[in-house]
């Protein structure tokens, strides 16, 4: 074996020892970086079910499970219905409305988007 070979040899020896050494630091810090996961929350509301006498709004929230939770809020409008999530640390992403036929009446529906960082 002549010198070229051992040169050779040395050379591929530590690109390969670079490349997993590298890929090494690498796999580690993505198991340590700190990761950006989300929580959603869905809530929507109908507007028949806003009772502004007696100060309540049934709201359903969906956070992925198969049955949306139904809760009952004091609260006259939507606005204020959000801001009780936005005091709970969640950020709103969107808000959309659409009419609904219910039997013979329109109905609003409004439904918003929330999501929290997991910590």
């Amino acid at each position: 074996m002549n010198i070229t070979d051992k040169g050779s040899i040395l050379i591929v020896s530590l690109f390969y020892l670079i490349t997993l050494t590298s890929g090494y630091f690498i796999h580690e810090s993505e198991l340590i970086r700190e990761k950006n996961e989300f929580s959603q929350l869905l809530v929507t509301i109908n507007s028949y079910e806003i009772n502004s006498e007696n100060n309540s709004i049934v709201v359903y929230e969906d956070v992925g499970k198969p049955q949306p939770t139904k809760r009952v809020y004091n609260a006259r409008s939507i606005v204020a219905i959000s801001s009780m999530y936005k005091q709970r640390g969640y950020r709103l992403d969107y808000i959309t409305e659409f009419l609904k036929k219910v039997g013979d009446q329109d109905v609003v529906v409004t439904r918003i988007w929330f999501s929290k960082k997991i910590k």
